[in-house]
């Protein structure tokens, strides 16, 4: 039996930007309701800055919604326009870098093993 009272649509809240990393972003997925074995969030990279240099054991992959900037993976550079992404393998060491004079949007895409084995249990448990 389907939830009619799940929120399937989302909007954006600009005003509700959190910065940290030195960026600005809003974690929008998973959201209440909605099961999925990922997490997401919107990242602002503001003109002339660099997001803060980190590595986690998750996965993550970054898509490039407007701007241009350079990601640097264990100190190999790459470079993202509109529609480009990249894959940061886990415990990878990983920045983004943004000397242009354009702001850099992208959405950053995250899992792990116990993310995807929990999601798996939960799906296979309701059969």
């Amino acid at each position: 039996m389907k939830d009619t009272n799940i929120e399937v649509l989302k909007k954006m809240d600009w005003n509700t930007l959190v910065h940290e990393y030195d960026l600005d972003g809003k974690r929008l997925l998973p959201w209440e309701g909605v099961n999925m074995p990922f997490g997401g969030a919107w990242c602002v990279i503001r003109k002339g800055t660099d997001s803060f240099k980190h590595n986690h054991e998750e996965n993550e992959i970054f898509i490039c919604i407007s701007g241009k900037a350079t990601i640097v993976i264990d100190g190999n550079k790459y470079d993202m326009t509109k529609g480009d992404m990249i894959t940061i393998p886990c415990n990878s060491s990983h920045y983004v870098n943004n000397p242009f004079e354009e702001d850099f949007h992208m959405y950053s895409i995250w899992w792990d093993k116990e993310s995807t084995t929990s999601y798996l249990k939960m799906i296979t448990s309701d059969e």
